[in-house]
Formats: structure tokens, sequence, C-alpha cells
């Protein structure tokens, strides 16, 4: 369910007229990009967290602590940067590679959202083809999963590549990239989200070691 919540909120501020009321109404620029930005963090770690939660038959509160921890750290250094970003200046978006505490806002975020993305997409990947014979419409839903996290990773390297691209002077047209990523962004919540969702419901019981061997250790 928190993987909803902050899928919804994270939506919801990514509305430009929304984002502005919010921004109106606190009177802090940009605090709308980074609420949005934390509920995107919110909602990859709680995919993890199930994730870990469904690979494994016994005690796996290492790997829950791991990602919980990994995200704090980069939930304050969200936050640091975004007090250290003139945001009455700049915004926190791409618009403003230039800015160097921008660029390390946006590429710490877009670094943990690669990672994650990663691991639902090479999970799901997993646990279809292990699913399939016994259970079709569960893998079904686990390979819808699987295309999000393969867009979800596009979109965090297009993203990213471009901060580095524009770095280095071989960025290629904002507009270009204004375009693909937020397609990307979009494709990988709907798919991540469906995909999960589908494959839990039509699994019955939690996805726990369905064959001898299916269930891994972080």
């Amino acid at each position: 369910m928190s993987a909803f919540a902050a899928c919804f909120i994270g939506s919801l501020l990514a509305i430009p007229t929304v984002a502005e009321a919010i921004d109106r109404l606190t009177t802090l620029n940009e605090v709308s990009t980074l609420a949005s930005d934390l509920a995107a963090l919110l909602f990859w770690t709680s995919l993890q967290v199930m994730v870990a939660d469904w690979r494994h038959i016994g005690t796996h509160h290492l790997g829950i602590a791991i990602r919980i921890i990994a995200v704090s750290c980069i939930a304050l250094l969200l936050v640091w940067q975004y007090h250290l970003a003139d945001t009455a200046r700049v915004d926190l978006s791409t618009a403003y590679a230039r800015n160097d505490d921008v660029a390390v806002y946006l590429l710490a975020y877009l670094s943990y959202s690669a990672v994650a993305a990663l691991e639902i997409g090479a999970f799901s990947t997993s646990m279809a083809f292990v699913t399939w014979r016994d259970h079709p419409a569960a893998s079904t839903g686990l390979s819808i999963a699987a295309v999000g996290g393969i867009c979800g990773l596009a979109y965090a390297c297009s993203r990213g590549g471009y901060l580095i691209a524009y770095r280095t002077g071989h960025a290629w047209p904002l507009a270009v990239e204004n375009t693909i990523s937020p397609a990307l962004a979009g494709l990988s919540i709907i798919c991540v989200a469906t995909g999960l969702a589908m494959a839990t419901i039509c699994y019955n019981l939690p996805l726990r070691n369905p064959h001898p061997g299916a269930s891994s250790r972080v």
C-alpha cells in the first residue's frame, strides 16, 4: 500500500498546476519537486522491500535494513542539496544542469532510481520464467513489471546521461530529453505497479519459493 500511496502522491505533485499551488502555499520554490522525488524514492524502496520479502524463505532483515538505510541516506542528501541550491533562481531539473547543486541532486536521485529499477526488473524477469508453468497469469504480471523496471532504468540512464553529457559539452537537445524521460518514467510506474499488483493477485499466496531453488539471498 505504501508503494501505491507514494506513487499517487508523486504523480499528483508532478502535475504543474498542483506543483505551483504547493510552492505558493509553502512559499518555498521547488519544494513540490523535492516532495515528488522523495515520494518516488519511497515508491521504489517499498517495492524493493516487497521483492526482498518475496525472494526469501528465511530471515531477510539484513537485506531490508540495507535498502532502508540506503534510501534514507539518499533522501537526506536530496534534502541537503535542495537547501544548498538557490531555488529562487534555478529549478531542480535538467534545464539547470550547469548548476553544481542541481546536478548533484539529480544524479543522487537518478542513481538510486537506476539501482532500484534494475533490481525490480531483474527479479521480475527471473521470477516470470520460474512461475510460468504453474502460474501463467502471475508470470504475465511479472513480465509487465520487468518491462517497467527496464523503462525505469532507461529513464535514469537517459536523464543522468544528459546531465553528464551537458557537463562534458556533448549534450543532445534539451527538448528531446524533456520528451523521452517523462514518457519512460510514466511507462515505468504504470508497468511496475500494474505488473506487481497483477502478480500478487493472481498468485493468491505470497510469491515465496514457488519452485525449489527459486529463492536467493542478498
